[in-house]
């Protein structure tokens, strides 16, 4: 194979990480490599990257067409387009390149991008085949170029250009979209129309049993948008790969040591409530000011470290990475995307800053010694795993950043969510602040504490319920399946909504009631909440932090309480920005006033 050449037109990017992200965020974009294996495509695209085997075209800076090849012979091309046999890479004796990966915004990109792979590479024949998205008629083409002539561009695959109609409004606001589904039609499981293609949304809760319990293994997890930020992580991988991970850094989700986790925690909330006081009564959204809590209960508990150590942006430079990978969910064939070139270099720079701190972290950390922590366990096991198979190493920056959002996001998202309830429900925050003056008085909470205070575990829970922090959990299916009576074929997306279980009418009484006698742990129907109740997922993927989430939420409360009164500054919109995690658009605006 010759060496690459520069085109003008077409070009080959740089070796590095960002061009990774970039490729790898473009072609989540379409079927086959949104439904496809996150691995198998990881692993091409980084080879193609590293080995300058790919050709991509711009709109500005934005990618629209992305080719990636694989050496091998035309006698191995030959067979393969024809589908008489498996093609065959060649390192040595290469004098073909197949096109593996292609991905066009607009399907006349198609035939320059063969070309291109032929000019960059003089002398071979370049093949193509891909299989059309109609599994009904089974169609498959393949098109060939040689080294004197090209493929007719009536050979290529037909793709519509993307459509500049208005997102739907489940791509805009999937959440406020799924509070009306959830109110219109309770309980049913429904395709949903989203552009050129369709999801399916699950509300039944035995249903959803079934999608992230009972056919686990035939629904994988949709989160190749964050693949570029987080890499090969928990949040990411799949299958064994998954259970690789999560067997190392599970037993340090959920402190072991929770009696030093609870003195740490306690102390970053005293701080955090003096911070709300410091804003001086005046309208706040504070947001801002709960995230960074969150992840410096985080650092502390789980590296030993305090947040200020990482850099005084750490907290804030998650924002805009889950914000973009968050909006490229919702980039699918026809939808026109919610992110742009701007979220991308804000995104790409956020993560550079985090990827810096996180080295420096780490080398601080080698230098010094390990610790009874996270950060030591993980750093054990990258160094462990680095000679293995690339599929069984830890990809220490990508576990990193991923415990940290894991570990802040949805407690801070759910914070958030109480404290407003909270400022907008005056008589039943006094009762709650007496509650906890009758029952700790002023010393910190001990984890037999929690249960005591009447009324504070069912308002976390009732809150986690009405808002759930996770609203939404995103699979493909690998398999034909039936979901009550919607028949599911491979490639289908299907969203659990959260929302959807938790606004059942058949699961709760009076769903859109906020009501925490629901939660008594000795009224009628708890024996039946377990199996409603979804604010953490099922399963195997649970979230393993569970428990300490609702111990921090139910500290902050507790120091935030004994201080100050909440109140609304002006009502707030019922409208939500989906993250990694719910959040209100335009954030939670309130008036923090001393006691």
């Amino acid at each position: 194979m010759h060496t690459m050449k520069r085109n003008a037109k077409f070009k080959t990017m740089p070796a590095t990480l960002e061009s990774f992200g970039a490729a790898l965020d473009f072609l989540s974009r379409f079927e086959p490599f949104s439904t496809t294996n996150l691995d198998t495509i990881a692993r091409a695209v980084r080879r193609q990257i590293l080995n300058g085997e790919h050709v991509v075209t711009y709109d500005g800076d934005r990618i629209i067409g992305y080719a990636g090849w694989l050496p091998t012979t035309q006698q191995s091309g030959d067979a393969w387009a024809d589908d008489r046999g498996e093609l065959e890479p060649s390192d040595t004796d290469a004098d073909a390149a197949a096109l593996t990966t292609v991905a066009v915004e607009d399907p006349t990109i198609t035939l320059g991008l063969m070309r291109a792979c032929r000019d960059l590479n003089p002398g071979i024949r370049v093949f193509f085949k891909r299989a059309y998205g109609n599994r009904g008629r089974g169609a498959r083409k393949a098109s060939v170029l040689n080294t004197t002539g090209s493929a007719p561009a009536e050979r290529l695959e037909k793709r519509k250009p993307t459509s500049t109609a208005p997102r739907p409004a489940i791509a805009d606001d999937p959440c406020l979209f799924l509070y009306a589904l959830a109110e219109q039609h309770p309980g049913e499981t429904m395709r949903i129309p989203v552009g050129e293609t369709s999801v399916v949304i699950v509300q039944d809760p035995a249903l959803a049993a079934r999608v992230l319990v009972g056919n686990l293994g035939n629904y994988t997890k949709n989160f190749a948008s964050f693949t570029p930020f987080f890499g090969r992580s928990r949040l990411t991988l799949d299958g064994e790969a998954w259970r690789h991970s999560q067997r190392i850094s599970q037993s340090f989700i959920a402190p072991h040591d929770t009696a030093r986790a609870l003195a740490l925690v306690a102390g970053i909330y005293d701080d955090f409530a003096d911070a709300l006081l410091a804003t001086g009564g005046a309208p706040t959204v504070i947001d801002g000011l709960i995230d960074r809590a969150a992840v410096a209960a985080l650092t502390e508990v789980a590296f030993s470290t305090p947040l200020d150590v990482l850099g005084s942006s750490f907290a804030e430079d998650l924002r805009p990475i889950i914000r973009y990978a968050a909006a490229r969910t919702w980039d699918l064939p026809g939808v026109p995307s919610g992110a742009d070139s701007a979220m991308l270099a804000h995104a790409q720079s956020a993560t550079d800053r985090i990827r810096a701190a996180m080295a420096a972290l780490v080398e601080h950390r080698r230098t010094s010694g390990p610790e009874n922590d996270a950060l030591s366990a993980l750093i054990a096991a990258a160094d462990e795993t680095q000679s293995g198979p690339e599929e069984t190493r830890i990809d220490l920056a990508g576990e990193l950043l991923t415990l940290v959002v894991a570990g802040s996001d949805t407690t801070s998202a759910a914070l958030g969510w109480a404290l407003s309830v909270l400022a907008s429900a005056p008589d039943f925050q006094d009762q709650l602040r007496e509650e906890i003056r009758a029952t700790i008085g002023d010393h910190d909470p001990s984890m037999a504490d929690f249960d005591r205070i009447p009324s504070l575990r069912p308002f976390i829970d009732e809150i986690l319920r009405v808002f759930p922090p996770v609203a939404i959990l995103s699979r493909f299916a690998q398999a034909s399946d039936m979901i009550g009576n919607e028949a599911i074929v491979p490639g289908d997306r299907v969203l659990v909504s959260v929302i959807g279980l938790h606004q059942n009418p058949s699961a709760w009484d009076a769903p859109r009631e906020f009501r925490i006698d629901r939660h008594d742990p000795h009224g009628e129907g708890r024996a039946d909440r377990k199996s409603n109740f979804m604010a953490f997922s099922a399963g195997p993927r649970i979230c393993g932090g569970a428990r300490f989430a609702q111990i921090e939420m139910a500290t902050a409360l507790i120091k935030v309480l004994r201080k100050s009164r909440l109140e609304l500054a002006e009502p707030l919109p019922f409208a939500f920005e989906w993250g990694a995690s719910m959040r209100r658009r335009g954030g939670q605006k309130m008036k923090i006033i001393a006691l």
